[in-house]
């Protein structure tokens, strides 16, 4: 207490701003206390999950050299779908799918237009099709022939 009237004196504080300076230098030390406590708690944390991330990194990477690569204006890879590879008059409902937009819906609606009107001679006329428009027939017309 000797020092702290000393100083005081020396820089002629009040007794307001004694406490105030009194409960920063608490809580700077609080403060230090409390992060060099979570970094000791970091490094125990880190070293004990490592093994576990490494096990999740390699089952990644184990599943993810099975998915084929898409290309990025989300046609179906090539390795899957060739250019000109599916035929609107023969294709099964499940080969129709394959192609960029067209789902189940889509694929029996084909089919169904094929049989209740005949073979495709045409990209143009899939645009008949409930659904199919302009940017769906750019999406397929690569991969489909007749």
């Amino acid at each position: 207490m000797k020092f702290t009237r000393y100083i005081a004196r020396l820089l002629s504080f009040t007794d307001n701003e004694k406490r105030i300076l009194v409960l920063l230098a608490v809580g700077f030390m609080v403060g230090v206390g409390i992060a060099a406590y979570q970094g000791f708690r970091a490094d125990l944390e880190i070293e004990d999950f490592s093994e576990q991330y490494r096990q999740q990194d390699t089952v990644f990477i184990e599943r993810s050299e099975h998915i084929p690569e898409a290309d990025t204006n989300g046609t179906p890879p090539l390795t899957v779908l060739a250019p000109n590879s599916i035929n609107v008059n023969t294709a099964s409902k499940e080969e129709l799918t394959l192609l960029p937009g067209i789902g189940d819906v889509y694929a029996e609606r084909i089919i169904l237009y094929r049989e209740d009107h005949g073979a495709f001679t045409t990209p143009e006329e899939l645009l008949k099709i409930s659904g199919i428009g302009e940017r769906r027939l750019e999406q397929i017309k690569p991969y489909i022939t007749f």
